[in-house]
Parts: C-alpha cells; sequence; structure tokens
C-alpha cells in the first residue's frame, strides 16, 4: 500500500490499482433522526475518529448531512454545547447541509474528485453522499478521496515510467535484433554473389575447354608433322611435296590455333569482366548487350545439361550507368531460378531474356515456358524464406535478394506474371543512369 494511502481508505485491503469507483471506497453508514438529540450524534463521532459525518433523517428520509467539522465548529462556539448537545438535531438544521453532493456508486474516482472540487469553497473538503441502490445513502470523506486519487496518480505515473522503461528495453533489443538481421543478410548477399561466381566459374570453365581441346589438338598435331619435317631435312631426302604438305598443316594448324586461342582469350576477358563486377560493387559504364551476352555466356553450360535453351535478345547500342555486378547477381538468380524450378525433372524448355528500350529506362523480361507459379504464391514469393523446394536445395532466398537489389541497389522495380502451365515473366524495369 502506498504511503499517502489511509490505511481504512480501501475496503477489504484493496491496492490502489484495484480501485475504478468510490464504490470501491470505503463508505460510512452512519445516520440519526432529527427527533434524536445532538449528543448521539456527537457520541458517534467520538466513537469513530475516521468517521467523516452523520445523515440526519426525518421519518427515514434524507434531510441534511451533518458533518464533523460542521458539528464540533457549532459546539465550539460559546455556549455551543449548551445550546445544541441536548437538543433535538431538528434544532441545527439550519447550520447542516441540506443539499449535499451525492454521487452514485459507479461514478470513477477521478470524476468524483471534480465533482468534489468544483462545490463553492467552503465545502470543498465536506464529505459527500454516496448512492448505491437499494441501500441508504453512505458517506465518503473527501479528504480520503483525494488521498485515494493521489495514490492512483502516483500508481499510473509508476505504471507509465515501467512502461516507458519496458519500451525503452523492448526498441533497444528491435534495434539490436534489426542491426544483427542487417547483418545476417548481408552475409546472405555475399554468400549468394559466392554462389553466384562459383556458377560463373563453373560456366565459363565448361566454355573454356572446347577452344583449348581444339587449340591442343591442333598444336600436337603441328608437333608431331613438325618432328617429321625435321627428320626429312636431317635425311637429306626432302622433296618439294614434304615441303607442302608441311606447310599447309602448318597453316591450318596455326589458325586453328589463332582461333581458338582468341575465342578463349574472349572468354577470359569476358569472365574476368562479369567475375569483378559481381564481386565488388562499384558504378561504371557498360553496354547492356555486350554485358548480357557475357553473362549468358557463363549460364549456358548449366543450361545445356539441364536440356534447355538459353537465349537473350538485346537492342544494340543501350548505354547504362549503373551496377552491373548487381544486374548480374539479379539476373543470374532469375535465369538459375528458372532452370531449377520451372521444369519438371527430364522435360526440356526454353528460357529467354529480352530487352525493351524505354528511352530512360530499359525493361529486362526473363521468360520462360515452364510450369508456372500457382496463384496462391504469387504474394509470396519475394518474402525471405519462402520456398516450395525446401527439400531439394531452394533456400527460400534468392528472390528476396533479387527485389531488395532492384529497389535498393539498381532503384529500379520488379513485376511477376505468372499463370499455371503457362510460363512465367519477371521483368525488371531499371534506370538507364542510377542516381
Amino acid at each position: 500500500m502506498n504511503d499517502m494511502e489511509p490505511q481504512h481508505a480501501l475496503p477489504h485491503g484493496k491496492a490502489a490499482a484495484e480501485i475504478n469507483t468510490v464504490g470501491d471506497l470505503r463508505l460510512w453508514d452512519a445516520s440519526i433522526d432529527t427527533n434524536q438529540l445532538t449528543i448521539v450524534a456527537e457520541q458517534m463521532l467520538n466513537s469513530d475518529p475516521e468517521l467523516p459525518g452523520v445523515v440526519v433523517r426525518h421519518m427515514g428520509h434524507l434531510v441534511a448531512l451533518m458533518s464533523r467539522k460542521t458539528l464540533f465548529g457549532q459546539l465550539s462556539r460559546p455556549l455551543g454545547r449548551d445550546i445544541y448537545l441536548n437538543r433535538p438535531v431538528s434544532e441545527m438544521l439550519g447550520t447542516l447541509e441540506r443539499h449535499p453532493l451525492t454521487l452514485p456508486h459507479e461514478m470513477s474516482v477521478a470524476a468524483a474528485v471534480e465533482n468534489a472540487l468544483s462545490r463553492p469553497t467552503a465545502l470543498v473538503y465536506e464529505p459527500v453522499l454516496v448512492r448505491t441502490p437499494g441501500q441508504p445513502h453512505r458517506i465518503l470523506a473527501v479528504d480520503l478521496l483525494l488521498r485515494v486519487q493521489s495514490a492512483l496518480l502516483d500508481s499510473a505515473i509508476r505504471a507509465k515510467d515501467e512502461l516507458l522503461a519496458e519500451v525503452q528495453r523492448t526498441a533497444a533489443e528491435l534495434r539490436t535484433t534489426l542491426v544483427q538481421f542487417e547483418q545476417a543478410r548481408d552475409r546472405l548477399v555475399q554468400s549468394e554473389k559466392m554462389v553466384a561466381l562459383g556458377q560463373l566459374v563453373a560456366g565459363v570453365a565448361h566454355e573454356i575447354n572446347t577452344p583449348i581441346g581444339v587449340a591442343l589438338t591442333a598444336a600436337t598435331h603441328l608437333s608431331e608433322r613438325t618432328q617429321e619435317f625435321d627428320k626429312l631435312v636431317t635425311e637429306g631426302q626432302l622433296r618439294r611435296s614434304d615441303l607442302s604438305a608441311y606447310t599447309s598443316v602448318a597453316r591450318q594448324s596455326t589458325e586453328l590455333l589463332r582461333f581458338n586461342i582468341q575465342r578463349a582469350a574472349q572468354l577470359i576477358q569476358s569472365f574476368k569482366q562479369v567475375a569483378v563486377d559481381q564481386a565488388s560493387e562499384q558504378m561504371r559504364d557498360f553496354e547492356l548487350s555486350d554485358y548480357l551476352e557475357q553473362l549468358v555466356t557463363s549460364l549456358r553450360p548449366e543450361a545445356r545439361k539441364l536440356g534447355h535453351n538459353l537465349a537473350v535478345t538485346c537492342p544494340e547500342g543501350i548505354a547504362m550507368t549503373a551496377y552491373p555486378g548487381a544486374l548480374a547477381q539479379v539476373l543470374s538468380n532469375l535465369i538459375s531460378n528458372a532452370l531449377m524450378h520451372a521444369y519438371a525433372p527430364g522435360t526440356a524448355g526454353n528460357v529467354r531474356v529480352q530487352v525493351r528500350d524505354q528511352g530512360s529506362t530499359v525493361a529486362i523480361m526473363v521468360e520462360d515456358d515452364g510450369a508456372g507459379i500457382p496463384a496462391e504464391n504469387l504474394s509470396r514469393i519475394y518474402d525471405p524464406f519462402f520456398t516450395t523446394k525446401r527439400g531439394s536445395g531452394g533456400s527460400g532466398l534468392g528472390l528476396h535478394i533479387v527485389f531488395n537489389i532492384v529497389h535498393e541497389t539498381l532503384k529500379g522495380e520488379i513485376t511477376c506474371r505468372s499463370n499455371q502451365d503457362e510460363g512465367t515473366v519477371f521483368t525488371v524495369t531499371l534506370p538507364r543512369m542510377v542516381a
């Protein structure tokens, strides 16, 4: 119980927080008839020092409220005791409050305080009556009412302070959680980048195998024919036809070497640029058509391995100033997503990357002719950890990361259109110059 709370202000040991209405407070049931002597009222008040007053009745009806202050004030006057004590209470009615403030028992403590304090100054601390259905009027001490109101205010302030402290603790926990989430997301983005880079390395390695293999075969063949040619020269058996045959082989072999080494060099250059872009987050100028061709080249081996065709169609001359690494990650994820999820095992399909020049923006569409996305899943595809391939290697993070990169890094938009068994189209709309 609060120190400001009167020991007997609350019934049945209630705490301030349990008090809502004046009916919850301690109320006194003390009354006297107008025919009784005033000394009886004095005795009642002396027997209970906390009793704030006595209800005065006439033939059972309320006629006035005799407060402790009023009675003892009259008795303390010269000859007051002689005049009133042994006379009927009716002779004191002129000094009593004939129309005391009466409150319904369901009135809140705050409203009761407001009503009590709105009376004339002389009556502010006089007791009030509480009306309870089916019971006689009871007396409520205003000073106790004020103390309870003070206790309630103290309790409310403590609750507010505790709530504020809890809110601050929760806010701090949320800030910590947000930082941890952002760090985890950054790690996941880096992880996705490394996965995409690994796919790029595997794709380029597969592509380079062909020209390097042809070049190695040509070099081996030329080496063998050169050894034969050297032997003929050493033994002095070289004929004009042998020289002609050797020069023909040398010309063909060097042409094959030049062409295939040049092709390998182009692939390596493409790989170096795309790899640098994906590993870094730097903005630079680039030509979109060439860049998309380099990117798709690295992804074709995976498509071929799964039996799918991967094609790109892009108008030439679209100059971009953006983050090519971020764009490569977005498109790699969308293409890989189509290759992994759009087709049933053993089913061949077509994945197309198409670009539409829209002036200050470009629309890049990644389209497949696969199974499509069920309508009930379309609204959730960008949610983190949402996947229908949980047991098949799907993490549910790819499209979530794609969405964030498109909106936050590339300052663009991404939409999805899909119908069951009719394929899916992701459209990424980007500014040609990222601000």
